[in-house]
């Protein structure tokens, strides 16, 4: 039996939505018979100092690296394979979850929908490979391919011209392009449009439409964005109870997430 191990990262202060997302994946975990482990900052304590100088507290893109450092840690343990998920992932739907863990790496896809224009109701949908869940079995040849790109691409790059995304889904959007990830559509990201449309407070924009035309599979998990949450509202306690209307609404998709009509009350 394949022993594999799923880890997160979070300060011990995460608001309580993101404590409802962690609970969602070591729930998941435990009941597919998955080892569990949450990190702190241990998570960086293998990132190098240069590198951290270069990030200037931009913590996402040192995690980027610290994920894949922890996860060769972790399989030289014992552990056959590593599954990453980001704080801010709620598994919503997970008996229909159920990763394909073959020989090679895993990755998440994400239908990310923004307006072609600012106030637009038009929509433009970017296919995207992210991070936000990564799986590596052991004797994985991207594995160290991918941690010592991102080092010698952190080196060279000028700290001012950092892009948020560009050691995660940018770098392997690029990548996957070439070479074809395995990857888990089932598994993708919200935008903040989306989110709106979930919420259910105000009329509907269409953006939850246009992502659910592109999806090819339903979605059974999401990246719920936390570094994007302040444009859930104009105050925290607006952002944190949409938020929650979206994940309760998200948990009424027992078999998944392919159209509107699939969201709880």
């Amino acid at each position: 039996m394949r022993r594999v191990l799923v880890l997160q990262s979070a300060s011990p202060d995460v608001a309580r939505w993101q404590q409802r997302c962690m609970a969602s994946v070591r729930d998941w975990a435990e009941g597919r018979g998955f080892a569990y482990r949450l990190l702190g900052d241990e998570l960086f304590e293998q990132v190098p100092q240069w590198y951290m100088a270069k990030v200037r507290g931009r913590m996402p893109i040192a995690a980027d690296l610290g994920r894949l450092q922890w996860a060769k840690r972790i399989l030289h343990e014992g552990f056959d394979w590593v599954l990453w998920l980001d704080a801010d992932v709620l598994v919503f739907a997970p008996a229909a979850f159920t990763p394909n863990l073959g020989q090679d790496c895993v990755f998440g896809q994400e239908h990310w929908v923004q307006p072609k224009a600012p106030g637009s109701k038009q929509w433009r949908v970017r296919k995207n490979i992210h991070n936000a869940f990564a799986g590596f079995p052991d004797h994985c040849v991207v594995l160290p391919f991918l941690t010592d790109l991102i080092l010698r691409m952190m080196q060279r790059v000028d700290p001012d011209h950092i892009a948020p995304q560009m050691m995660g889904p940018k770098l392997l959007s690029s990548l996957h392009s070439l070479a074809s990830f395995e990857h888990l559509p089932e598994v993708g990201a919200l935008s903040p449009e989306v989110l709106m449309d979930i919420a259910g407070d105000q009329p509907a924009s269409g953006a939850l439409d246009a992502l659910c035309l592109h999806q090819s599979r339903p979605l059974v998990a999401a990246n719920l964005c936390g570094s994007l949450f302040d444009a859930l509202g104009d105050d925290t306690r607006e952002a944190e109870q949409r938020m929650e209307r979206v994940m309760n609404r998200l948990l009424g998709c027992f078999g998944g997430l392919s159209h509107p009509g699939d969201l709880g009350p």
